[in-house]
């Protein structure tokens, strides 16, 4: 098995993507808290009038759907996180650092 050597200050695909999707599931775990605390109410609420937005609507608490939810934001972190790798390291290269 052939073993790939990274050049010193490279970023690592696998981990940017671990450490993205990391931050992006624990931030939507945060909301999810306030969903099921009920403070996600009066938190959409206060952001709308804030914007000028008369706010009618609900947040539900869906077990299921906020798993999905986690999953997803966890996917999609880790595929922002190795594409800024690969776009961070040709960078690193193409200036010479």
């Amino acid at each position: 098995m052939a073993r790939r050597t990274e050049t010193r200050g490279s970023l690592s695909k696998h981990r940017s993507g671990l450490l993205f999707g990391l931050v992006f599931a624990a931030s939507h775990a945060a909301w999810l808290g306030f969903a099921a605390a009920g403070v996600s109410e009066s938190t959409v609420a206060t952001v709308a009038r804030t914007n000028g937005v008369e706010y009618e609507g609900t947040v539900d608490v869906d077990g299921p759907l906020f798993a999905l939810g986690l999953v997803i934001a966890a996917v999609a972190g880790y595929l922002m996180g190795a594409l800024f790798a690969v776009l961070r390291n040709r960078t690193a290269v193409a200036d010479g650092g």
